[in-house]
């Protein structure tokens, strides 16, 4: 079987998946493991999202002000103000875990996890979104901006 030496940091999105075709179509790699890694680079490449560094952070900011940090490498994480949420948020209108934050390859990806009052981001509802830097997130009556560090 022949190898397949890359150094993905040196890739391309297109030349990755490229190159997991390749692999799956000489037998290198299981089928579903294939299928998976495609569809997970055909989502990062259709994304809005901005690329995050996996030894970065996803920043949320109320007035200016620092309200937590979240290590890429750390997802995924909840959002919410009961005590099982992994990061706490106390204001009206935000549900015991209102939020999921999950990595996508080098994206972070939010969805709302059946809250009361739903994820609005930037002005739209929704109900999974990649962020950007610079995104403004409403959980209940909060807004906080998104920041990449």
């Amino acid at each position: 079987m022949k190898q397949h030496e890359t150094n993905n940091d040196e890739l391309s999105d297109t030349q990755i998946i490229k190159t997991l075709q390749d692999a799956a179509d000489s037998g290198d790699v299981f089928a579903s493991t294939r299928e998976w890694s495609l569809e997970k680079m055909r989502e990062s490449i259709n994304s809005r999202g901005d690329y995050f560094d996996r030894n970065g952070a996803v920043v949320f900011e109320l007035e200016g002000r620092e309200v937590f940090r979240i290590s890429v490498n750390s997802l995924p994480v909840t959002i919410g103000s009961g005590e099982y949420a992994d990061f706490r948020l106390d204001y009206a209108g935000i549900s015991r875990v209102h939020c999921r934050l999950v990595a996508v390859g080098n994206l972070v990806r939010i969805s709302d996890d059946h809250s009361k009052n739903g994820v609005r981001l930037n002005g739209k509802s929704i109900e999974a979104e990649d962020l950007c830097d610079g995104d403004v997130l409403q959980l209940g009556t909060v807004q906080l901006r998104v920041g990449r560090v």
